[in-house]
């Protein structure tokens, strides 16, 4: 996989005024996302053939950001027959490289996991047997919200975003998204900020396929700065998956980044609260004896949903950890970032990393 980067040079601002309404955009809604490799495009405003009909693209016009203090990325999603976790990704994309998927470091706003079966699965009979009584009803669909303020620079004018799930159902989920803007009447700017995207290895687009090369390199790459910068920081994003119990997704695997060769960042992605997202994942597996099925014994078994997992939980939003850079001189600068003990892809077991990082000064 070709992983590359580009640089955009916007204007935000922002003001502490009173606070004069509220807009909000809708992207997507009432939208699709399926597995189907005979899909047809017949939409005049969105591209829903790549990736099988995995992947949705859509141009938008945006309002001038001169008046807005904060944004926020908001999305519903519901299971019309996927009765899977998946990963997902709200992005956005230059238009310039419209033409030019797979070479593409998409900027990431919003990245979730989707959980099981949430909403189409509620009223069969085994699973209302399944619910643990310290929910009182399976949840009928899921809300998540991130605050993107920090993408204010480049969330004005005409912009390519697009919508990504993982799916390999020709069922698949029903989704709605929107940005939700706070405006200020105000004429002040901030300095100028840039967004520099570095990497993002979430398969996404045709050609592309899970990154398990962790195991072998860390990956690198390298940014020039024009004049000297304070207060960088970097937006990392991480999720391991697959290999089934013994793999990347269920057991714990540190994630290092350097800068110019020296360490600033060490830590275990891990999500240990997913039992809290059990009334969001009515499909998911739950293994039980005969005897506790028919309700002679009753105790809350554990469920496939509830195990911890690399980062991220079924029904979780992934929120990017920031790292404070600090003050960089002009010239080159190398990130690294390695996971040492990630595993290999091998014919039984399917490890990868969905490793996303950017720039903010």
């Amino acid at each position: 996989m070709r992983i590359l980067f580009f640089t955009i040079f916007l204007i935000v601002s922002c003001s502490q005024e009173e606070k004069v309404t509220d807009k909000n955009l809708i992207v997507f809604e009432d939208q699709k996302i399926i597995f189907d490799a005979d899909l047809t495009n017949n939409d005049t405003e969105i591209i829903r053939t790549l990736g099988s009909g995995r992947v949705i693209l859509k141009k938008i016009e945006l309002p001038e950001t001169k008046n807005f203090h904060s944004a926020k990325a908001v999305i519903t999603l519901e299971s019309t027959g996927d009765p899977w976790d998946k990963s997902g990704s709200f992005f956005i994309l230059p238009e310039s490289d419209i033409d030019n998927l797979s070479e593409v470091a998409s900027l990431e706003l919003l990245r979730f996991i989707t959980p099981f079966g949430v909403g189409h699965f509620n009223n069969k009979e085994n699973i209302q047997k399944l619910k643990p009584s310290y929910i009182p009803r399976w949840e009928d669909d899921i809300t998540w919200e991130e605050d993107i303020s920090h993408f204010l620079p480049i969330l004005k004018g005409q912009v390519w975003v697009g919508l990504y799930i993982d799916t390999w159902s020709n069922e698949g989920w029903n989704v709605d998204v929107s940005f939700k803007f706070d405006q200020y009447y105000t004429n002040t700017h901030k300095p100028l900020k840039t967004i520099f995207p570095l990497l993002n290895t979430t398969p996404m687009f045709p050609g592309q396929s899970g990154y398990d090369k962790f195991a072998t390199q860390p990956i690198k790459k390298t940014f020039k700065l024009a004049k000297d910068h304070d207060s960088v920081r970097l937006y990392y994003l991480t999720t391991g998956h697959g290999g089934h119990s013994g793999g990347d997704e269920f057991v714990k695997r540190l994630n290092v980044i350097s800068l110019n060769d020296k360490v600033i960042k060490e830590f275990i992605p891990w999500r240990d609260d997913c039992a809290s997202f059990r009334r969001f994942n009515p499909s998911s597996g739950v293994w039980m004896t005969e005897v506790e099925w028919k309700g002679e014994i009753i105790e809350e078994r554990i469920a496939s949903s509830d195990y911890s997992r690399s980062g991220w939980c079924p029904g979780s939003k992934v929120s990017p950890v920031i790292i404070e850079l600090g003050n960089l001189k002009k010239g080159e600068h190398t990130i690294s970032i390695s996971i040492p003990e990630a595993q290999e892809t091998t014919k039984e077991f399917f490890n990868f990393w969905n490793v996303s990082a950017y720039l903010l000064y």
